[in-house]
């Protein structure tokens, strides 16, 4: 889960850093949290001083990544200080009224993507944010963690003994970025990105089930290919995924996404259902081996003169789905392009394993 965005905007980021020289990154990988360094809270509710994020990283910090992320390892120093500059910010959401108190916090944690969209989603959580203390962490979290130390500490001051951890930015336990959210609320995970300071908190933190095989899901799926369907005994339905970065995280993340495929083939309404992940973060050929799938049964299709739609299994809409825009360019398909967050059902899944966890406390 590296970075959704770097290879579309590459371009873009060298002009901007030959304007000018990129000011120097406050690092946060170190034993303890700078609280002094988290910025004050808006008036939304934002801990966040610009959403342009650029760095200039020192040489230790430039091999740690290497050696932690494969992909990294072949990019220069300038490419790899672009890479993490393309990156949306990390920050903090407070998402609930600031009188609002409970005993039980929530904590959402999500990737992020930009602006817009980050908006919607606190949008979203209103049922949830309107009941209990609630704040959002976006951000991937490689290089720092203070962002969700705010949001621990938010939710701690309003009465919050306990904290739901809810990962809304990834599909299945099986990707480096619930390692890393794992190893920083010290939930027995070794650091899968740099070794930034783990949560200081009285209160305990409890992380729900992603929303993997759950039907809630399957409904959302089938309602946004329902928007876009006009044939469906005539229609292949492709599924693509962000993905893990390593196979051997693709493989069960598949197994596991692979009921959603199942339960729309059981409606018997459409011709074919498949999925896949372009492993987007992956190393090159990985990755350009699952595009060259994705297309050999898209082409396939089409060749059989059925209509392709395509729909991402994404929370947000404006992330991967730029990168299969870009990938499946010159092929024949409808695109229901919508996060799976724009639905009403996305909600009630996020309420259904704040429940669940809630009861087994």
């Amino acid at each position: 889960m590296i970075h959704q965005e770097f290879r579309s905007t590459l371009i873009i980021l060298v002009v901007i850093m030959l304007a000018g020289n990129l000011p120097a990154l406050a690092q946060d990988h170190q034993h303890q949290h700078d609280h002094a360094a988290v910025p004050e809270m808006d008036a939304d509710g934002k801990r966040l001083e610009s959403y342009q994020v650029k760095h200039d990283m020192d040489a230790e910090t430039l091999n740690d990544l290497r050696a932690r992320i494969a992909v990294y390892r072949g990019l220069t120093d300038r490419e790899l200080n672009m890479n993490m500059s393309a990156m949306g910010p990390n920050y903090e959401w407070y998402a609930s009224d600031l009188s609002m108190r409970g005993d039980i916090g929530i904590l959402i944690l999500s990737h992020g993507v930009g602006e817009n969209s980050d908006r919607m989603l606190i949008e979203a959580l209103k049922p949830i944010s309107s009941d209990k203390p609630t704040a959002v962490g976006f951000g991937m979290a490689m290089m720092k963690s203070s962002q969700l130390q705010s949001a621990v500490d938010d939710l701690t001051e309003r009465g919050a003994k306990q904290i739901v951890v809810v990962p809304n930015g990834t599909t299945t336990p099986y990707n480096t970025l619930t390692r890393q959210w794992k190893y920083i609320f010290d939930m027995g995970e070794e650091a899968t990105y740099l070794e930034v300071p783990i949560i200081t908190s009285d209160a305990t933190f409890h992380m729900t089930d992603h929303f993997g095989d759950n039907q809630l899901i399957t409904d959302i799926l089938y309602d946004h290919i329902k928007e876009v369907s006009k044939n469906p005994a005539n229609e292949m339905i492709m599924i693509i995924g962000h993905g893990p970065e390593d196979n051997e995280d693709n493989v069960p993340d598949l197994e596991i996404l692979g009921a959603h495929v199942e339960r729309l083939k059981a409606k018997n309404e459409f011709a074919d259902v498949k999925i896949a992940n372009l492993q987007d973060d992956a190393l090159a050929p990985i990755r350009k081996a699952n595009v060259k799938r994705i297309r050999r049964w898209m082409k396939k299709a089409d060749d059989k003169g059925q209509d392709v739609i395509v729909i991402a299994i994404a929370a947000a809409s404006h992330g991967v789905q730029t990168h299969i825009r870009t990938d499946l360019r010159g092929l024949n398909y409808t695109f229901a392009d919508k996060g799976m967050s724009e639905h009403p059902k996305y909600v009630l899944w996020i309420e259904s394993v704040i429940d669940r966890t809630i009861a087994s406390l």
